[in-house]
């Protein structure tokens, strides 16, 4: 190419035809390139001048006597915003000094998509509203405070920073929040990722990215409190991060469905109950069972969320059901996990879904699992006489070879218990456990406790667990989970023949 190169530039005439061509061609791309390369430059340049024009005005003192430098963003859905709020850290980044230290509070409201199914999305607008004002009064002169988007503030300071001056700031920042709101009747909280500039990222877009990173962890942590950044929190939770990043946007984009089993009276061949179970309808894997993501949401505490969010629609299905198929009395049953259990007034708020839609609350079953795990809580325990008190059923989960669980279900006034599938195999397979499930699942039928066993797969299991005087039963063998329509056919055709059992 070089020679090509130099016969363009001799004055010596070209010796062929072909190295003419070449040369010309040559000449034509270099004016291309240096066209591009000039365009590029000059874009440079008015970049650089509106870059300028934006700091100058960042630093201007806003309202009266030179008020907070800070951008309060409205709306939750602007890009456009939030690109401002964005650009004025980076201008704060872009103008500090060597050795300037600062600090970004990565604020995300707790539970907001509970405000948004109990409420409305125009309420939620109204808190955002209200958080923003205080934020807004909060912030002191040189700091950058704003809505970044959906239910997320950012919080950026700069100075002399130190452990102490974290922890004062996230603290006074989980208290402004926490106060009480004119929009609704329950407290906001919020989770904070804490990250440090410039040790945990250089651009207000790297400081959010690790941010995040903090907040997930936060979040597992129990919410309502801060985590502060890391390098090591990759390498221990990049997997769960991820997940968990795609289950905000899941919720965001109303991905999770709700798929329900039937549980079937071996003697009657009806369906007694129906137990829900949450699915994630993945827009690149497909649907997705549990084991996929919900001990996920159950460290970050999005599965409090679920339970408002999944008990509505439980009940709103079950009055169309009965409506339209007017189905005899069934309950429909779905777990509830500990962390769900020490959402205060979590009892209160179903009740009031059970009275929106004027449903018997008799006819849902509430299964707890790990009972040991929250019975020392005192909000759990209020959750659960609760409850009983509003008429809930109330079933233990996994009780397995746990035979004093027996005596709590009397205390709690509990009525059902489930063995699962792993237990279920245990009594198959002859294992050392064995005697001690069987015992169980005597001393509860001796106390007029509904036993349902779970993991049915095939005949021959079904043969060895009626031995045990068992008749209720849920697994494969009768019914994979079901979507909402496809209950609605097993509703029409239940009963089934128990000695020609159909696979559905």
């Amino acid at each position: 190419m070089i020679n090509y190169w130099l016969l363009i530039l001799s004055a010596e005439p070209a010796r062929t035809g072909y190295e003419v061509v070449v040369a010309s061609i040559m000449v034509i791309l270099t004016a291309v390139a240096l066209f591009f390369l000039f365009r590029n430059v000059t874009k440079e340049i008015k970049k650089g001048i509106e870059d300028r024009k934006l700091i100058r005005k960042s630093s201007e003192p806003i309202g009266e006597g030179g008020g907070a430098s800070h951008l309060l963003v409205e709306k939750r859905t602007s890009s456009r915003k939030s690109g401002d709020l964005l650009g004025l850290i980076n201008n704060m980044i872009y103008q500090a000094k060597e050795g300037t230290l600062g600090v970004l509070f990565y604020m995300n409201l707790d539970n907001s998509h509970f405000i948004v199914e109990k409420y409305s999305e125009k309420e939620m607008d109204k808190v955002i509203a209200e958080i923003n004002k205080r934020l807004k009064i909060f912030a002191k002169s040189g700091e950058v405070v704003g809505h970044l988007r959906s239910d997320i503030f950012v919080y950026y300071m700069t100075g002399e920073i130190d452990n102490k001056v974290i922890h004062d700031k996230a603290t006074e920042l989980l208290q402004l929040i926490n106060e009480p709101l004119k929009a609704i009747t329950e407290q906001m909280t919020t989770s904070i990722g804490v990250v440090l500039f410039p040790y945990d990222g250089i651009t207000a877009a790297q400081l959010i990215k690790n941010a995040e990173i903090a907040l997930y962890v936060s979040k597992k942590e129990g919410k309502n409190r801060y985590h502060l950044y890391s390098q090591d929190l990759i390498e221990k939770e990049q997997f769960n991060i991820s997940y968990y990043q795609e289950i905000k946007r899941s919720i965001t984009n109303d991905e999770f469905l709700l798929y329900y089993q039937p549980i079937v009276d071996l003697k009657t061949g009806k369906i007694i109950g129906l137990e829900a179970l949450l699915r994630w309808n993945h827009p690149v894997m497909g649907i997705l069972p549990p084991g996929k993501f919900l001990n996920v949401m159950d460290l970050t505490g999005d599965i409090t969320w679920f339970g408002t969010w999944g008990f509505d629609k439980i009940v709103k299905q079950y009055v169309e059901w009965k409506k339209e198929y007017r189905t005899r009395e069934i309950f429909i049953s779905m777990n509830i996990s500990p962390k769900q259990m020490e959402v205060e007034n979590l009892a209160k708020s179903f009740f009031e879904i059970v009275k929106k839609y004027e449903f018997n609350a008799e006819s849902l079953c509430l299964e707890i699992r790990d009972y040991y795990s929250i019975n020392r809580n005192r909000v759990a325990m209020n959750n659960l006489a609760e409850f009983r008190k509003y008429g809930f059923r109330i079933a233990f989960d996994d009780v397995g070879d746990k035979f004093e669980l027996i005596d709590e279900m009397d205390q709690i006034k509990a009525s059902i218990i489930k063995i699962s599938r792993e237990n279920t195999l245990k009594l198959m397979n002859e294992f050392e456990e064995t005697d001690k499930i069987i015992r169980v699942i005597q001393a509860a039928k001796q106390r007029q406790k509904i036993v349902i066993v779970e993991g049915i797969e095939n005949e021959e299991m079904i043969k060895k667990i009626a031995k045990l005087d068992v008749r209720f039963m849920q697994g494969y063998y009768f019914c994979v989970p079901k979507s909402v329509s496809e209950v609605s056919e097993l509703l029409v055709k239940s009963p089934w023949e128990m000695n020609t059992f159909d696979r559905f």
